[in-house]
Formats: structure tokens, sequence, C-alpha cells
């Protein structure tokens, strides 16, 4: 075959790849949309059983039950494909400090989510997209002004929130002082939440969604049997929920760890930022269930700052 043929087909054959590759970029983008969504439904619905169980049951026995199921739905699943993860050192490392700070993180929430309203507490907690994107641009990623510019919407966003609003005279405990704590508790919870999503992304970059999910899981119910054990030594009574509220914890553990094993899924290759922006709904998924099942009313003020907030995470996450 003639050398200048030979570059011809080359040149053909390099032109017909570069659509199929960018139709690729596409559907993998939708694909960690589609998941970063459903994680936000799963979190907006476990926050909700949270408002309750949060206020009737002990912190560390709810850690003790929801790490402790997803832990063995997991391990189920790994004894039947019989695929365990593989010693990876940054992977373990980066899970076992994100397990830790999943029981930081879910302390602050449930304090929050306690105390009410959930229309707050939820969009607080969701800034952990913006800190996410803060700590990538320490990390030395790229960063625009328009990042810079989101970020400053969305706490603006919560500060406004964190106002008494016209619904708030029919709860005589919801005044600016309360309000203002479970902002508080709500900005803390995500700040351990940032740092726990940016090492269970780098662990699942290491050694895959399923397996990060699953190590981050065993060493938050490790922390969570010496949090118990720490109570008991106390000389404190740990009581165990039942009846319907233990149905409540079980339903919250599966929506939780749901949540987090959709968010890993899609956070998969190049889905980070994709899985990112459909995450930062669960703000607005919160406040939407906490109206359907618990009744609580939002008010068009917080409706509006809502919308702010979560509009500002996505134009944060999206450029």
């Amino acid at each position: 075959m003639p050398p200048i043929y030979q570059m011809q087909v080359s040149e053909a054959r390099f032109q017909l790849r570069l659509p199929r590759d960018n139709n690729s970029g596409s559907k993998h983008l939708m694909s960690g949309i589609a998941w970063g969504l459903l994680g936000a439904l799963l979190i907006g619905a476990s926050d909700c059983v949270a408002r309750v169980t949060a206020q009737r049951v002990a912190s560390s026995i709810l850690f003790l039950i929801i790490m402790g199921l997803s832990l063995l739905a997991l391990s189920g699943w790994l004894i039947a494909t019989n695929d365990w993860p593989a010693w990876d050192t940054w992977g373990w490392t980066a899970s076992a400090i994100s397990g830790f700070l999943n029981l930081v993180a879910l302390y602050f929430l449930y304090k929050a989510l306690a105390r009410g309203p959930v229309a707050l507490a939820s969009p607080a907690a969701s800034t952990f997209t913006v800190l996410l994107v803060l700590l990538n641009i320490l990390t030395g990623q790229p960063w625009s002004w328009l990042q810079i510019v989101a970020m400053i919407v969305v706490f603006i966003g919560v500060a406004m929130l964190a106002r008494p609003a016209d619904v708030d005279a029919q709860v005589k405990h919801y005044d600016a002082t309360w309000l203002r704590t479970t902002a508080c508790y709500g900005l803390l919870a995500a700040v351990a939440v940032a740092l726990r999503m940016f090492l269970a992304q780098e662990a699942g970059s290491s050694l895959g969604a399923m397996h990060a999910l699953y190590l981050n899981r065993l060493f938050a119910l490790l922390g969570a049997i010496v949090l118990v054990l720490f109570v008991v030594f106390r000389n404190k009574s740990v009581t165990w929920p039942r009846g319907r509220m233990l149905r409540l914890v079980l339903l919250q553990a599966v929506l939780e760890t749901g949540a987090l094993g959709s968010f890993l899924i899609g956070s998969s290759g190049e889905g980070r930022i994709a899985a990112a922006i459909g995450f930062s709904a669960f703000a607005a998924a919160t406040a939407v269930f906490a109206w359907i099942w618990l009744g609580e009313k939002i008010g068009w003020q917080r409706g509006i700052w809502i919308i702010v907030v979560v509009g500002g995470v996505m134009l944060a996450v999206a450029r």
C-alpha cells in the first residue's frame, strides 16, 4: 500500500473516532447527573426520617444501626461476587478518614434536623458542595471568579434562610437565636461532609465506587462501636429503638446508604462534577419531602432563598 494512502486511511480513522468519543463523554455527563439526582432524592427522604429519629434515638445508636446495616448488606454483595477491596494505601487511608468524618457530619446534621426547621437545616448542610469546590481550589485545581461569586451567593442565601420568616411565627421557639444555631449546626455538617465526600471520591478513584463505599462504612462502624462503648463505660444507659421507631431507623439506613452509593457511582471516571451537580439538588428535595411528609410549611420567603442556594451551588460546580 502506498505511503500516501496509508496516511489518508489513518486520518480517516482518526476523524471517525472523534464523534464517538464526544458522544461517550456526553453520556457519561448525563449518567453522572442522573446518579447525583437519585442520590439527592434518597438523602432528602433520609433527612426527613432523621428529623423524627434524631429526636428520639441517641446519636450513637443511630450511627451503629445505620453503619452496621449498610455494612452487612455490602458484605453480602462482596461475598456473592467474591470481589473484595484490593489493598491500596491511599484508597484505604482516604476511606478510613472519610468513614470517621461520616460520623462527625451526621452528628451535626442530626442536631440541625432535630432542632428544625428542615427547610433551613438542609440548605445549610447543602453548602458542602460549594466547600468541596473551594477545597479543590485550595488543592490546586483551576478556578474562576464565577465560582467565587457563586460561593458568596450561596452563603448569603443561607444567612437569609437563618432569619425569621412569616411561617416561623406559628412555631414559638423558632426565634432568631434558634434559627442561627440551627444554621450553625448545618454549616458544621457541611464542612465535615465536604471533607468526607472529597476523600470518598479519592478512594473511589483508587478502589472503585462500591469498594470505597464498603470501606467507608467499615471504618464508620468501627467508630460507632467505640462511641457506644464510651457511652456505656460512662455508666449511661443505652436504649434500643423498638417498633415503629426501629423501622424508621432501618429505612433511614437504607436511604442514606443508597444516597452515598449513588453519588459514588455517578462520580466514577469523569463524572465527579456531574454527580455533584445532580446531588446539589438535595436541599430542595429535603424541603419538599418535609412539606409532604412532615407537614412543615416552607413559606414563600424561605422558598425563594432555597432556590437561590440550590442555584448558587449548581452554578459553582457547573463552572
